[in-house]
């Protein structure tokens, strides 16, 4: 049986398909397309991401909170809590 979905052209995609497909490339939208039509998902900003940003805060113990910051695109009081909250589980355990 014929796949529909692979005759599927970028041009003919709505432009944030066209968008996502420069990103990811065009057989990634086709399978989205194919397995999650009318799904709708939310991306979160890196910093919802708890269980990563205590890693990477763990993982970078030496660089400063304003540096922290920088990277993950947040603000330093955001690194702050983060950190105690980090160094609150280190104690729990």
């Amino acid at each position: 049986m014929k796949d529909i979905f692979n005759e599927i052209r970028a041009e003919e995609l709505t432009e944030d398909l066209q968008d996502l497909s420069e990103l990811i490339g065009i057989e990634s939208v086709r399978k989205l397309l194919k397995f999650y039509a009318g799904a709708q998902f939310y991306i979160p900003k890196i910093t919802r991401l708890d269980s990563f940003i205590f890693n990477y805060l763990n993982k970078n113990r030496s660089k400063g909170t304003k540096a922290l910051a920088n990277e993950l695109s947040c603000s330093e009081q955001y690194v702050r809590n983060k950190r105690k909250a980090l160094q609150e589980m280190i104690k729990s355990l």
